[in-house]
Parts: C-alpha cells; sequence; structure tokens
C-alpha cells in the first residue's frame, strides 16, 4: 500500500472512531436526559424522608427567657414600619433604620467596628451606595479570632404603590440581632462578637461580600458566623438550621440546643443536588453565603419561606411573638454554646 493510501486510510479510521465516539455520547445523553429527571425525583423523596425522620416532634417544653422580649417586638415593628419604606439601599427609609441601629448600639456601648464610625459604606454593581453597621464586643480572650453575627436591615422598598415592609425579612433578624449585643454587653463572651447588620442582602448578598472585598474583614481573623434571617414566622414550630452538611461537627451542638428550644429545629437545606434532588439548597441564600465562600465555618437560622415572602403582606403585624422569642433565644443559645466550644478546642 502506497503512503498516500496509507495516510488516507488513517485519515479514515480517525473519523470512524469520532462518529462513533459521538454518537455513544448522543446515546447516553438520550437516556440520561429522562433518566436524569427520574434521579432527582428519587433524591428529592429521600431527602424528604430524611427530613422527616430528624425533625422532633415536639421542641422543648420551656426555652430560656434571657432576652428583653417587648423590645423585641418594639424593634421589629419600627423597623417594619411603612415611615422606613422598606429599607432599600439607599433611601431615606434606609437611612433612618441605619441611624436606630447605630443608636441602639452606642448606648449599649458596642465599639465602633466600621470603616467610619459604626458605617462601613460600600458599592457594587446593584447597590450604588450600600451601608453596612458594625459594632463589636470584646471577649474576654482578645487573641481568639472573631465571631461574627449578622442580620440584613435592607429590604425590597417600594414598588410602585406598594410597600414591601420585610418585617420578617429581616426586620425580625435585625431586632433578633440587637437583642444579641444586649445580652452579651452584660454577659461578656470569651470571643469577641462584631454584630454587622448587613444592608444590600436582596441584592445578591452585596453588604456581606463588601466586607471581605473591601478588605475591611480578614477572613483569617474569623472563627465562626451565625446569621439570622426571617424568625418571627411561625411554619408549624419549625426553624431550620442551615450548616451542618458542610460542617458535621456543629451537628451534635445543634441538637444540645434543641433541648432547650421549644422549636423544632430542623438540620437541613444545606445538601448539593446531587445528594438531595430538587430541595432548596440555601447554602447560597443569605448572608452567611459570603462567609461560607471564604471558608468560614457558620450556621443560618431561619424559618421557611411563608405565602406573605417578599410580598407587601409581609407585615410585622403577622409575627407570632411567642414563637419569634424562642427563635431568637434558640440562635442566642447556639451563639453562646459555639462561643464556649470554640474558646474550649482552643484552651486544648
Amino acid at each position: 500500500m502506497s503512503a498516500t493510501n496509507t495516510e488516507k486510510h488513517k485519515q479514515q479510521s480517525w473519523l470512524r472512531r469520532y462518529w462513533l465516539v459521538g454518537l455513544l455520547v448522543l446515546l447516553v445523553l438520550l437516556a440520561w436526559w429522562p433518566g436524569r429527571s427520574i434521579l432527582l425525583n428519587v433524591l428529592t423523596e429521600r431527602e424528604a424522608t430524611r427530613i422527616e425522620a430528624i425533625t422532633p416532634a415536639t421542641g422543648a417544653a420551656e426555652t430560656p427567657r434571657r432576652i428583653d422580649a417587648e423590645q423585641l417586638m418594639a424593634d421589629l415593628h419600627w423597623l417594619a414600619d411603612a415611615e422606613r419604606a422598606g429599607r432599600a439601599p439607599g433611601t431615606d427609609g434606609s437611612r433612618q433604620a441605619r441611624e436606630y441601629i447605630i443608636e441602639r448600639f452606642a448606648a449599649l456601648g458596642l465599639a465602633p467596628a466600621g470603616s467610619d464610625g459604626y458605617e462601613h459604606s460600600f458599592s457594587s454593581e446593584r447597590v450604588e451606595s450600600g451601608v453596612n453597621v458594625l459594632g463589636s464586643i470584646i471577649g474576654q480572650d482578645p487573641s481568639l479570632r472573631t465571631i461574627v453575627v449578622t442580620a440584613h436591615y435592607d429590604h425590597l422598598g417600594v414598588r410602585g404603590d406598594d410597600i414591601y415592609y420585610g418585617s420578617d425579612d429581616n426586620a425580625s433578624g435585625t431586632a433578633a440581632l440587637l437583642a444579641y449585643a444586649e445580652y452579651f454587653t452584660v454577659n461578656q463572651p470569651q470571643h469577641t462578637l462584631l454584630f454587622a447588620a448587613l444592608d444590600g442582602e436582596e441584592q445578591g448578598l452585596a453588604g456581606a461580600y463588601a466586607l471581605f472585598k473591601s478588605g475591611h474583614l480578614n477572613p483569617n481573623d474569623i472563627a465562626f458566623n451565625v446569621n439570622v434571617d426571617m424568625l418571627s414566622r411561625d411554619t408549624d414550630q419549625l426553624l431550620y438550621a442551615v450548616g451542618t452538611y458542610h460542617h458535621p461537627w456543629l451537628a451534635p451542638l445543634v441538637r444540645r440546643v434543641q433541648q432547650e428550644s421549644g422549636a423544632r429545629i430542623v438540620m437541613a437545606h444545606d445538601r448539593p443536588k446531587w445528594r438531595a434532588g430538587n430541595t432548596m439548597d440555601w447554602t447560597m441564600s443569605s448572608d452567611h453565603g459570603a462567609f461560607h465562600v471564604e471558608g468560614i465555618p457558620f450556621m443560618y437560622f431561619g424559618v421557611a419561606d411563608h405565602p406573605d415572602y417578599h410580598s407587601p403582606r409581609d407585615t410585622s403585624d403577622k409575627a407570632d411573638e411567642e414563637f419569634f422569642r424562642i427563635t431568637t433565644e434558640t440562635a442566642l443559645s447556639f451563639t453562646k454554646l459555639i462561643d464556649q466550644v470554640l474558646s474550649e478546642k482552643r484552651a486544648r
């Protein structure tokens, strides 16, 4: 066989192989696409079964009473009032909320921890003029890395003729943040606690990302993030604890907190699609996501989406006062526990 014919034969052989590989890939895709849907449904059902199995039938009979429940509700009503007009970044309502938080931080004696007093201004593609509010309480052991407690104070503002009040999302978490600041001013933690009322969460966690993008926070200096977002609406006494899939060592701590929480704590909504099918993954759903990206362990407490979520109906009169008190106390219990556990771990 001539060299020319040999080369031609090689080319034809490669073409046949390419066609065969292409055909095989096509056949796999055709078989996989309907199979993928079936597999996701199976995984979703398995995850629902798993969640049901780990959900306690009832919460604890008693929940500690350490916070001022009347002040908690007063803060919720004020932040979600019509005068705040939904607290969209850059609006007068946002400014009012920010000044309110700063006033409370100052009255409690929190040290200013922003880039300009309590304020940490930022801008991003979606937020032209955002401002985080940061205050800190120095821990008993300043050598320990900081625990950051976060809640976003922004919401969707006004759209057309409708005010999106954002009571549960997230005046509730902001009110809880103020309650925690008050508690720890008279109960000094081991770690320094940074209380961060964040702006621009509804615009892609803009304020949380800005903490790191601006260099204001160094991930190496942060031990943990506790994030609270949506605490005040009773959805069958359920409170979700998100983060144990990524950090399994947190699961026993959540179970310890369950022993003194009247809410039914569910460790869920943090598993990837290949484990949980179409079950929603909240790993990046709120400000804890920015900490997760930086490799910082986190715990997020919040309720499930309800019919008033991201609607003008999310008003403070809908809050379940006792459930809100319980969820706020529950996240406080966890914050106290993580402060203790991490300090003991450092001591060993």
